[in-house]
């Protein structure tokens, strides 16, 4: 027999792994190809408002996407060639060397890679028109898509998929190589680690890697509780800690604890095992800790995937709130410089003005600290901004301060998760050399200053009195630069027109006083800025965490469709034995939603604990952007544990 007609016999008869494999191929490279695609076309990634580079940004992406295809394909190869295992022993057992074995893969290979590479830039072509609008969608541009066809694009995907062609082939011969008879034979039917009884070690091990997670998630809810001893250095020390104990108690979790639950599960039924305890709390006992280290990988990379997908979201979906707290007024001028509002008459625009009259004093604000912390610029004589009460009102009718009294205005989530503020206590004011004791009588969220000119630092409310007292200081005059901001609102209407002035009466924001130049965008510019630029990021982190998830997916989809298999012939016999295809299929329903959820589960609960730490940087919405991230990836994940028990259905359905 010819060596071509064997390959093309061992191709048809390989067609229900080769289907799975060719699968993997076409979509990592339909992802690769899109999204490399849409990184060269100069329409889409030069962004209009935010200074962010796309084409940087997707370039960095694509090199996380290549990574995570690499590794997925290699995965998916050495699943494939664990199956046909006996049939490369068949071919050693008839005298067939080695070297024309790997010949025969090799070609095998070839074919399949061809053919899947180029289908696959075929399906990515059309796809990236639909991924370039949603990316358009995303950033809220509304440029006109068509079709698109990057040569760069095009040789790029090429090389890079042959180059991993050749590093597939090569872990091919070196697997054949390494191969030994008896053991192809025994590829398929090996059992993993059977746990026959646990040590007291492992039992210890194992409520170590629990005690371990839940350390973690509760040093991860203090991480910010500082006091006046805390420097970045601990705080940098604290968030190592979380990280080493939630990644350390995951690994023993998976090798010891699961293994131990389901130890103590089986043992509290003193030997009365109903079917679905054989078919699901036994294999999982069983096989564990075999694959804890994969396991462990796939559940901190998919909590890594959540907690990027649901900061970004996070800080998406609360980027009107965070604009209007960074930019309180539509338009804003600075000591009267501009031509802006004359503009605004001479058009017959409708405006509502807001005007204040500014000071930069030295205040010591360290009593303030609820918590004190180390002294910083902002609580040890800074040059703080200071607001006269009268106009202010207009913000808040119901200000009343007298004269030694005071209210912050702009104290942010950031700063009351770093730095607590208690009323009710006394600061000091610098006026002439003496201190002045102040009581800070109230505080407000609403930023009714712009960061530009506070640095993002709260700003101090003062009685008229006391403001007129510090602005005939000498000191006082001379560190006051910007002494009146002016804030222009217009109705939506006019954003249009209104926007064309302000760019030409001002430069386009830029304001310059004593050699200091201030450049305060329009609010609509400043959101069009952040959806760009957080649109932008959310979307690679967003089209590389559907790449981690079908990767993620498929692995476990392979190894449970390996152990279906396996399991095979134990299906024959209990069907032999009377056992309906329900009563095993609900045991395998069990198994399933322990295999899928379990890492799923905890990938979760890593990634909540991770977010609640740290999204007050990033927005003003916890829990809405949360749950819809992980709700989407949750269904999206579970369609893989549906497709697996469809697989095992089929296998048991056909066991008589």
């Amino acid at each position: 027999m010819r060596i071509s007609t064997l390959i093309l016999r061992s191709m048809r008869k390989n067609i229900r792994h080769y289907f799975l494999y060719f699968f993997s191929l076409i979509f990592s490279t339909t992802l690769y190809f899109s999204f490399v695609t849409i990184s060269t076309n100069d329409n889409i990634v030069h962004l209009q408002e935010s200074s962010m580079k796309a084409g940087a940004a997707f370039k960095a992406g694509s090199v996380i996407l290549l990574i995570i295809v690499v590794l997925f394909v290699f995965y998916a190869n050495q699943l494939f060639m664990k199956r046909r295992s006996k049939e490369i022993g068949l071919y050693q057992m008839i005298g067939m060397p080695k070297s024309t074995i790997n010949g025969m893969l090799i070609i095998e290979n070839i074919i399949l890679w061809i053919s899947a590479i180029f289908t696959g830039i075929l399906f990515g072509f059309f796809f990236s028109r639909f991924f370039t609008m949603i990316f358009l969608k995303v950033v809220n541009n509304d440029k006109v898509v068509s079709m698109y066809f990057s040569k760069e694009a095009l040789l790029q995907t090429l090389l890079v998929f042959a180059i991993i062609l050749i590093l597939i082939l090569l872990q091919t011969i070196w697997l054949v190589s390494r191969s030994k008879l008896l053991d192809l034979f025994k590829a398929n039917s090996k059992v993993e680690q059977r746990v026959k009884k646990l040590s007291s070690l492992k039992i210890i091990l194992g409520i170590a890697g629990l005690v371990l997670i839940i350390y973690g998630y509760y040093r991860s809810t203090i991480l910010f509780d500082v006091n006046e001893n805390t420097t970045m250095t601990d705080l940098t020390i604290s968030m190592g800690i979380i990280l080493a104990s939630v990644i350390l108690g995951t690994f023993l979790v998976f090798h010891y604890s699961i293994s131990f639950i389901m130890n103590a599960i089986r043992g509290s039924k003193k030997g009365h095992l109903s079917i679905s305890d054989v078919l699901a709390i036994s294999p999982i006992m069983h096989r564990m800790r075999a694959s804890s280290i994969s396991l462990s990988l796939i559940t901190i990379l998919t909590a890594l995937a959540l907690g990027v997908l649901s900061l970004g979201y996070i800080a998406y979906y609360g980027v009107t709130a965070s604009t209007n707290q960074n930019s309180p007024y539509d338009y804003m001028t600075f000591n009267e410089q501009s031509t802006f509002e004359k503009s605004l008459n001479e058009a017959e625009i409708d405006y509502t003005k807001t005007e204040f009259q500014l000071l930069n004093v030295q205040a010591d604000t360290y009593a303030l600290m609820a918590n004190p912390v180390e002294e910083t610029n902002f609580t040890k004589d800074y040059d703080t901004i200071f607001i006269r009460a009268s106009d202010v009102k207009q913000i808040f009718p119901a200000l009343n301060l007298k004269e030694d009294e005071a209210v912050i205005s702009g104290y942010s989530n950031i700063m009351e998760k770093l730095m607590q503020v208690s009323t009710n206590k006394h600061f000091e004011v610098d006026m002439n050399g003496l201190k002045k004791q102040v009581l800070l009588k109230d505080i407000q969220k609403q930023n009714v200053l712009p960061p530009e000119i506070t640095y993002g630092n709260p700003a101090f409310i003062i009685s008229d009195a006391l403001f007129d007292s510090l602005s005939l200081q000498a000191h006082v005059k001379k560190q006051t630069i910007w002494k009146s901001i002016q804030g222009y609102d217009v109705a939506s209407s006019d954003l249009k027109h209104a926007e064309d002035l302000f760019i030409k009466t001002t430069k386009n924001g830029t304001f310059t006083t004593d050699d200091v130049t201030l450049v305060a965008e329009s609010k609509q510019k400043a959101t069009k800025a952040s959806v760009e630029r957080i649109g932008l990021v959310i979307f690679i982190a967003g089209f590389i965490g559907l790449a981690f998830l079908f990767a993620t997916g498929s692995i476990l989809y392979f190894k449970q469709m390996s152990e279906a298999e396996d399991e095979r012939h134990s299906f024959v016999i209990m069907r032999k034995i009377g056992f309906t295809v329900q009563e095993i299929m609900r045991g395998i329903y069990v198994k399933q939603l322990l295999s899928f959820g379990l890492p799923l589960l905890i990938g979760i609960l890593h990634s909540y604990f991770a977010v609640r730490c740290g999204w007050i940087f990033f927005g003003s919405e916890l829990y809405t952007p949360l749950f819809i991230t992980m709700g989407l990836y949750v269904v999206l994940y579970s369609l893989f544990a549906v497709l697996t028990a469809r697989y095992y259905k089929k296998i048991v359905t056909n066991a008589l």
